[in-house]
């Protein structure tokens, strides 16, 4: 029983510090609908330590997602290992920083949120009672948000855009344009009109 105090006791701590520590100053990451993004984790890996990804989610109700490398199965049976912990989620080996990175798929408005990583030690420790404790340490906090530019408007080139725009223009001019022929024609028909006009009457004048 002593040993559950324990465990309980060590495991507030570590989710009261963790609340605490979330609070802090984040980096923002702004990625568009369908983006493939990689989280990088700042937290290295050893003997008996291992890395997990969390996500505390932007929308309500929603509990705090945790993605680890290590699936611990019962009593008795081996630890195995998970690349894939959820469809779109993958983890990537970064063998310069000896840790996981998180790479998402296809992402959508439903993966924002807050993403860090850290590690997870089981430690056994042999007192009156052998008892395990839960170690875990956590990174840099990264906040993930979608801009709000739609599908369509990114598939549209700024030359379809710029040929539209000529088209409307054109389009607007043509009319504007056959009126002015037409109403040029009708001056010169007068001007023609009148000077003809003129010429008889002088020739009329002269010849009488």
């Amino acid at each position: 029983m002593d040993g559950l105090h324990i465990f309980l006791a060590v495991l507030m701590g570590v989710v009261s510090c963790g609340h605490d520590w979330i609070s802090t100053s984040a980096l923002d990451l702004t990625a568009s609908q369908g983006d493939n993004i990689t989280l990088y984790c700042d937290c290295k890996l050893s003997t008996g330590v291992y890395i997990a990804w969390y996500r505390n989610c932007s929308h309500e109700n929603q509990p705090t997602l945790v993605l680890k490398t290590k699936i611990e199965y019962n009593p008795g049976q081996q630890n195995a290992y998970s690349l894939n912990p959820l469809p779109r989620f993958t983890f990537l080996r970064n063998f310069s920083s000896e840790s996981y990175d998180l790479q998402i798929i296809n992402v959508t408005d439903s993966d924002e949120g807050l993403y860090y990583c850290g590690t997870q030690q089981v430690k056994v420790e042999e007192n009156e009672f052998v008892s395990q404790i839960n170690i875990n340490t956590y990174g840099n906090i990264t906040r993930l948000k979608l801009n709000m530019i739609s599908e369509s408007q990114q598939r549209i080139p700024k030359d379809d855009c710029d040929n539209k725009v000529c088209w409307i223009l054109l389009s607007s001019l043509c009319p504007a344009s056959a009126v002015l022929s037409s109403l040029l024609s009708v001056l010169i028909l007068i001007l023609v009109d009148t000077n003809s006009f003129v010429l008889a009457r002088s020739l009329f004048t002269v010849t009488k």
